[in-house]
């Protein structure tokens, strides 16, 4: 399979820089130095262009605008902070300024539809912040803060410290991130074991708590991708390492009741009593494939997308790198290249836009602890 990119292009690499700082335990052999801006050429060349410092730039999400660029600062030790950098096309970053969320392991921002407010998504006490955004894309006051959960009091606890949250991942809340749907948004909580489920006031700028969807006990929801044409979405379960097929529910939109409605589980490994937990979750550019990393089996599990949007699971292919924490397809699907946290290197793949296949290309590139791969 012969890689085939349409034209150059720059991304970015988020490294963790204090391995100490974090929820969980990176075995990287050397911590990184902040945000890499790299180019790949059209034959597959990596080469690397600049560093920006930044403490666990962990997530990497743009503005619409194409201008602006967000890094969301991993740590347990303090709030987290979203670092909001404007661009250039080459991938310079200058920071414009700097929010400071209202929980710890801060690893998540969802802008609105109408881009003037953001979620901010804080993992370690799954504090969800609703923070106004201006019409440059930056972070301004907090309009509505609290604590994600639905167990009473004294049936969950508050993990103290990495090691109690290595051995207790759900005594208590952990929210991962948060999607817009029509009337409502979607977090998912991997301590509660469901999928949150609440209004958008598009007035009052604020959520609304509506029911909560429990998953299967002990599968632990993370991410979440939206088919963008099907009332359909898939999320990842890190805990018992599969993909729910979702149907969403639109009809009869003044009642309550769950709008995320599981129909289908789909297994992302080929031996599935091995210890393995699943990362990254995402579409391919038509929809068509969907792609999940496993972080233990080291591999990228591949989907194709039926008509319906059900999954069939087609390949499983080795990352040829340890604990794949992210991936990024490039934005003509040609390839992908593969963020191996504990080995510190990118791999690189051709991908058959036809078959969603993917084959490795031998290329690697050696870059210290990466967690994040966005392309500008």
């Amino acid at each position: 399979m012969t890689l085939k990119l349409d034209r150059d292009y720059n991304f970015l690499v988020g490294t963790y820089t204090d391995l100490d700082a974090l929820a969980h335990q990176p075995y990287a052999p050397t911590s990184g130095a902040g945000i890499y801006t790299l180019n790949i050429s059209t034959d597959g060349t990596l080469s690397e262009r600049q560093t920006t410092e930044a403490l666990n730039p962990a997530v990497l999400i743009p503005h619409s605008s194409g201008k602006l660029m967000y890094g969301i600062v991993e740590t347990i030790q303090n709030n987290g902070d979203v670092l909001q950098f404007s661009h250039d096309q080459g991938g310079k970053l200058n920071l414009e300024g700097t929010f400071r969320a209202s929980g710890k392991s801060t690893c998540y921002l969802s802008l609105s539809p109408e881009k003037d407010i953001a979620i901010v998504i804080n993992y370690w006490d799954a504090i969800i912040d609703v923070v106004d955004v201006d019409e440059n894309g930056i972070l301004g006051d907090v309009r509505q803060s609290f604590k994600q959960l639905y167990r009473k009091e004294g049936e969950w606890r508050q993990v103290e410290y990495r090691e109690d949250h290595w051995e207790n991942r759900q005594v208590g809340p952990h929210a991962h991130c948060a999607h817009f749907w029509e009337d409502w948004v979607f977090i998912p909580d991997l301590g509660e074991n469901a999928v949150f489920q609440y209004r958008y006031d598009t007035t009052e700028k604020k959520l609304v708590p509506d029911t909560h969807i429990k998953f299967e006990a002990g599968s632990g929801p993370r991410h979440m991708a939206m088919h963008p044409t099907l009332d359909i979405c898939y999320v990842s379960n890190e805990l018992f390492n599969t993909v729910c097929v979702a149907k969403l529910d639109k009809s009869e939109p003044e009642s309550t009741r769950e709008r995320l409605v599981p129909i289908q589980y789909e297994s992302t490994l080929e031996n599935r009593d091995q210890t393995s937990y699943v990362s990254e979750i995402k579409l391919s550019p038509d929809a068509k494939f969907l792609y999940v990393s496993n972080r233990g089996d080291n591999s990228l599990a591949i989907f194709k997308v039926l008509d319906n949007g059900g999954l069939e699971r087609i390949d499983v292919v080795p990352t040829g790198g340890k604990f794949p924490r992210h991936f990024a397809l490039t934005p003509c699907g040609n390839a992908v290249l593969v963020a191996n946290q504990d080995s510190s290197c990118l791999t690189l793949f051709s991908r058959d836009i036809s078959t969603g296949l993917i084959q490795a290309t031998g290329a690697t590139y050696d870059i210290p602890a990466p967690n994040y791969i966005r392309f500008l």
